[in-house]
């Protein structure tokens, strides 16, 4: 059977853990939605506006980063971003998150 899966992300000096249910049920969509839903947090918790443009930069390695490269007009749409910049390395004080293999930077447009 499937471990549950949970993912913490370290925003603002804060943590934030959400548990993701199991792995293999999460598939393609689950990981763009999970995608979306720690971008939307990020950018709340840096006292962004639901309303903002954003530029959301960042990579990774997992599954849920091969999905944002692949289908990143669609997490732009969702998130409200006017570009999505894949970058090879994170840099200091990025939101990170080791279950998604995810490294991103929310900025004000």
């Amino acid at each position: 059977s499937a471990c549950p899966c949970f993912l913490s992300l370290w925003v603002g000096g804060g943590l934030v853990v959400r548990e993701l249910g199991s792995a293999p049920g999460l598939g393609r969509k689950g990981r763009l939605r999970e995608v979306v839903r720690v971008v939307q947090e990020a950018g709340k918790t840096t006292g962004l506006a639901v309303s903002d443009r954003i530029t959301l930069t960042g990579g990774g390695t997992g599954e849920a980063a091969d999905a944002l490269r692949e289908d990143s007009s669609l997490v732009a749409d969702e998130v409200l971003a006017t570009s999505v910049v894949e970058a090879q390395s994170a840099a200091e004080g990025w939101s990170t998150d080791a279950d998604l293999g995810l490294a991103f930077q929310v900025t004000k447009a």
